[in-house]
């Protein structure tokens, strides 16, 4: 009996051990971040680093706070991305995790002079970095996307530098952008990849009678391979909708001498290019079909006139959008070289050089849009717009 007692404590002995975590860190222990912005200058970088306090992140699922959330940015330059990183962990304190990382932020300046191959080399080689972070350009100061805040005292990951997709779900003209399609696309032969500009408004919202800056996609940076043909703005922007960022919920405005005759929700687009070869020069032309609901009638127009309207200014958002690309350093918006590069590929590698060369140039023809209204509104279109005449 004794022996086996002993024989028991011995046990609970060895398993003890077995039982802890000796190397575990609790939560306070560790510093988390969540964002990073990468600034190009004099050939070194600057990092900027965000970290939350997830404390107050965790008090937002509850409700909304009566205090503004608490962010931090550490600031460092360096020769190289990991130089700079390095700086920073001298002041952090405690250990750092990167598992958090949302959002990449990139300056104009490291768009457009920085080794993008570089920097997302680094960024990807983590083993705490996803592929799922979101990535952004930027003309504006990285600390003032960092520290503009949302409504409600909310933390930051309730912004659209952390949560894009629900602004675009309301307003889809420029998509966001993930870390992994961004890698993807800088790969594919002849591809046009389009980067987010995120910047900060404050002439939209006012709190107590002040200026409430808010942040906002004003724009996109349209690379090449790896290389950044420029910037344009959201307005110049609107005809990749239909052919590149393909959602539903867009809508369009149909005016006539300055006065709006309709306002229609487009749904699912479909758009196909075709490529005809003419005296040894690729020809793009583009079909889209796609279909309409009323939201805003201003002027008795039938479906005919309304499929008609809505069909040529859908055509000339497109050409306008394409017509903005060859004015910035002659930029293939609409990933037409891509195009022949997939259904052309002799053609394309003998006008590419083996895609060592842009294709050039670029030569957009017909433009056939089919605007089929599926839905007119709780009111048919011939109803009479005068509430005292009935019919």
């Amino acid at each position: 009996m004794k022996g086996r007692t002993l024989l028991l404590l011995l046990y609970a002995v060895l398993a003890f051990p077995l039982t802890g975590c000796w190397d575990i860190k609790s939560l306070q222990d560790v510093n988390y971040f969540t964002g990073i912005g990468i600034d190009y200058e004099n050939g070194k970088y600057r990092i900027y680093v965000q970290q939350l306090d997830f404390a107050n992140v965790a008090k937002t699922e509850s409700g909304k706070s009566t205090n503004p959330a608490t962010v931090w940015i550490g600031q460092a330059e360096g020769l190289s991305m990991s130089d700079a990183v390095m700086k920073l962990y001298q002041t952090t304190q405690q250990t750092v995790f990167w598992g958090h990382l949302s959002c990449v932020i990139l300056s104009e300046a490291v768009l457009k002079s920085g080794d993008l191959v570089s920097v997302f080399d680094n960024i990807i080689r983590s083993p705490e970095i996803r592929y799922t972070p979101w990535v952004y350009g930027t003309k504006t100061n990285i600390e003032d996307l960092f520290t503009t805040k949302p409504f409600f005292n909310l933390s930051p990951m309730n912004s659209i530098l952390y949560a894009p997709e629900t602004n675009y779900d309301q307003r889809p003209i420029i998509a966001p952008m993930r870390l992994y399609k961004f890698a993807r696309e800088m790969r594919e032969p002849g591809q046009t990849t389009f980067v987010p500009s995120l910047g900060v408004s404050d002439d939209t919202w006012m709190r107590n009678k002040k200026k409430d800056p808010k942040l906002d996609v004003d724009g996109l940076f349209v690379l090449h391979n790896d290389v950044c043909n420029g910037w344009i703005g959201e307005n110049q922007a609107t005809g990749l909708r239909w052919l590149v960022n393909q959602s539903p919920g867009g809508r369009i405005l149909l005016k006539e001498n300055d006065k709006m005759l309709a306002t229609l929700r487009m749904n699912k687009p479909k758009s196909k290019v075709k490529i005809e070869i003419k005296k040894g020069e690729p020809v793009f032309h583009i079909d889209v079909k796609v279909d309409a609901a009323v939201y805003e009638l201003g002027k008795q127009l039938s479906e005919k006139e309304l499929s008609k309207l809505a069909g040529e200014a859908v055509a000339g958002e497109i050409r306008s959008t394409f017509e903005a690309g060859l004015a910035m350093n002659h930029a293939d918006l609409f990933g037409l070289e891509h195009e022949l590069y997939r259904k052309k590929f002799k053609t394309w590698k003998a006008m590419t050089k083996e895609g060592k060369i842009p294709l050039k140039p670029i030569v957009l023809g017909n433009i056939d849009v089919n605007v089929h209204v599926v839905h007119t509104g709780m009111f048919k279109l011939k109803r009479d717009f005068d509430p005292f005449t009935s019919k």
